[in-house]
């Protein structure tokens, strides 16, 4: 079961907090407790594998269940709902915010100690980077046996400013020291934390993402789609899935697109996703005159319904960990257009499944759009490589090697106490 497209209700719902609290049975027969905490629960592909995850657990005869969050932010979209109509176990906790405000981390960080000791959680495993930090250190003062963390790529990025580069890595590097493992989804990834000597070797494991496939192999109706989206009914489609936002870049996306728009007629682009930057976007869209070719759709629930209408997908991100739009795009059969950054590599296959191409460089990226608009088999054939490659990335797999970590690692502090 997956996340993204369950979602019926927008976000502006408010629904019911549910409470919980696990039991307290001492029996060593007992599930093994997991605290799942995240900072938002926003569109996106970290919260596709926090559900998809706590989903998992929530059904296995051998895991109990909590996900914990903090408040959505107004420029994200709430997928808290989605979460309980999963009936997965869910608290918000208000201090458990997504940027740096001491006052209230240090508050957050008594606040989950107390859930985590009144839980009586074997495995804490905590998600994003705030709660990472926050996590993680209310962990080791409630002395759980086992903390994890996802790493859905690095925080670390040029814009940074010098005193928010240090603050972040001396977090990661004081948690690391106190973190069983941390769990990565790309081998860059693992370089970077060793260059930023976040940690040693043996602290990583690679765990690639997953996605359910079945959803985008989907036979849809191309022509009732386009009419519903504003779309001409033979138009080529260059699509974006996103946020609106800094590191996705969608400004360069668009200036590539109007490089496309002036070289090849029939063309049009679709942006799904919204965020901070949409007003800046839509003024760009009108100085370029791309009014009837770009079309910024916003939030949408039926992406599975879209991304096999596309011809091509495109990401401009100026850094990522291994983006889930990436192995939507491989399992519809869509050759990827994408800057050349941190995962993407070990994704797109230069030349066989799409195009990396220069951050920064919009005129480099329009290029192999036009290369691959103008060469219907050379797209059929990426598309054939694409679907082949696609297979190895499911949500079975990926949820069924962080179970088995979970044991080992629990394993292995049983062993140390008992030593």
């Amino acid at each position: 079961m997956s996340s993204i497209d369950k979602l019926s209700h927008q976000g502006s719902i408010i629904t019911e907090q549910s409470e919980y609290k696990l039991g307290t049975s001492p029996s060593s027969s007992r599930k093994i407790r997991v605290l799942v905490v995240i900072t938002v629960l926003g569109t996106g592909g970290a919260t596709n594998v926090v559900l998809d995850l706590a989903n998992h657990l929530n059904q296995s005869p051998d895991f109990e269940v909590l996900l914990l969050t903090g408040p959505i932010p107004p420029s994200r979209n709430d997928l808290t709902p989605l979460a309980h109509e999963m009936k997965i176990p869910t608290q918000m906790t208000p201090n458990l915010i997504n940027h740096i405000n001491p006052l209230v981390n240090i508050k957050a960080v008594t606040d989950l100690r107390k859930i985590m000791v009144e839980g009586d959680f074997d495995i804490v495993h905590t998600h994003s980077s705030v709660a990472g930090v926050v996590g993680r250190l209310a962990a080791y003062i409630a002395r759980i046996p086992v903390i994890i963390h996802h790493v859905h790529g690095w925080g670390l990025h040029e814009k940074m400013s010098t005193f928010s580069k240090f603050l972040y890595l001396n977090l990661e590097r004081l948690c690391a020291r106190f973190t069983n493992q941390l769990i990565v989804v790309s081998k860059t990834d693992i370089k970077k934390g060793l260059d930023y000597r976040i940690a040693d070797e043996n602290k990583f494991a690679l765990i690639y993402n997953g996605i359910d496939q079945e959803r985008f192999e989907q036979t849809v109706n191309e022509s009732q789609i386009r009419k519903e989206l504003g779309l001409k009914p033979d138009s080529d489609l260059v699509g974006m899935i996103g946020r609106l936002d800094e590191q996705k870049n969608p400004l360069d996306f668009i200036r590539a697109a109007a490089i496309v728009a002036d070289n090849y007629q029939n063309v049009q682009f679709v942006f799904i996703g919204d965020g901070p930057l949409r007003n800046e976007s839509e003024r760009l869209i009108k100085e370029l005159n791309l009014v009837d070719k770009f079309f910024l759709l916003g939030y949408r629930d039926d992406v599975t319904r879209i991304i096999p209408v596309l011809k091509i997908t495109a990401l401009s991100s100026l850094w990522e960990g291994l983006p889930i739009v990436f192995l939507e795009a491989l399992c519809a059969g869509k050759p990827i257009v994408a800057n050349d950054v941190d995962g993407a590599q070990e994704i797109v296959i230069d030349g066989e499944t799409g195009y990396l191409v220069t951050p920064g460089e919009p005129s480099e990226m329009a290029e192999k759009i036009l290369t691959l608009l103008n060469d219907d088999s050379l797209c059929h054939d990426m598309a054939s490589i694409a679907k082949q490659r696609s297979e190895y990335y499911s949500v079975d797999r990926m949820v069924s090697e962080i179970e088995q970590l979970y044991k080992d690692q629990l394993k292995n502090s049983h062993q140390l106490v008992d030593a």
